[in-house]
């Protein structure tokens, strides 16, 4: 029988350099990458998640509010709005702040050197011979009804005849500006004067005999200086 010739040897087996069940096995670094990478990309999504303009947010805002209407029309003053003050009108002498006496008739009677007028006090005082203090005599002393400063002080300021009273500033201004110290007078005639004390007084005559009981409606008015 002749013998067999042996098969033709084929490749020499080489064992693979991994094995099987693991398959390419990958460096280190690359390891390190995959670690460092997965982190950061997280941190990424955190933070565009959270921005204030992303859409999450975005629903959350509170929807806008519209500004209140203004009116057209004007306000109503109230009782406790101020008004702006008027300017008061000054002069030489203090502001009068209200009467002290008056308006009221006085009699004084003028017969010759006539009645000494104290007005200072809270009633006029009216005296028949010389008054400490007093602020006009009434007489007839030169045959004319007459009013007279003691003292000769420039105190006395005639007034346009009017059937208004003049106020306590209007006085003074008009005897600052026209003062006097006598003016013969008669049943009408109106004056202002300011007293011995600083006070400002408003005179009309209502009667003026040579002789007898005259008669004047006086008004006092208390000044802050007074």
């Amino acid at each position: 029988m002749a013998s067999q010739s042996p098969p033709p040897a084929g490749p020499a087996y080489a064992p693979p350099p991994y094995p099987p069940s693991q398959g390419p096995q990958q460096p280190r670094w690359a390891w390190w990458v995959v670690g460092i990478v997965i982190p950061v990309v997280g941190l990424l999504v955190t933070v565009l998640v959270s921005r204030p303009g992303s859409s999450d947010d975005k629903g959350a805002e509170p929807a806008p509010t519209s500004a209140p209407a203004r009116s057209s029309a004007p306000a109503e003053k109230t009782g406790q709005e101020q008004q702006p003050e008027s300017p008061t009108k000054t002069s030489g002498a203090a502001t009068a702040v209200h009467p002290r006496f008056g308006p009221k008739v006085v009699d004084a009677d003028t017969t010759n050197s006539g009645s000494y007028i104290e007005l200072d006090s809270a009633q006029p005082i009216v005296s028949g011979s010389s008054l400490k203090g007093a602020d006009i005599i009434f007489g007839a002393s030169l045959g004319d009804p007459n009013l007279f400063v003691p003292g000769s002080g420039s105190m006395l300021a005639p007034l346009p005849a009017s059937d208004t009273a003049p106020t306590a500033d209007e006085c003074a201004d008009s005897v600052e500006r026209n003062g006097t110290y006598t003016a013969d007078v008669k049943r009408g005639d109106r004056f202002c004067l300011m007293t011995d004390e600083g006070r400002v007084a408003y005179l009309k005559v209502v009667t003026a005999p040579s002789t007898g009981t005259g008669k004047l409606d006086v008004t006092v008015w208390d000044t802050p200086g007074a």
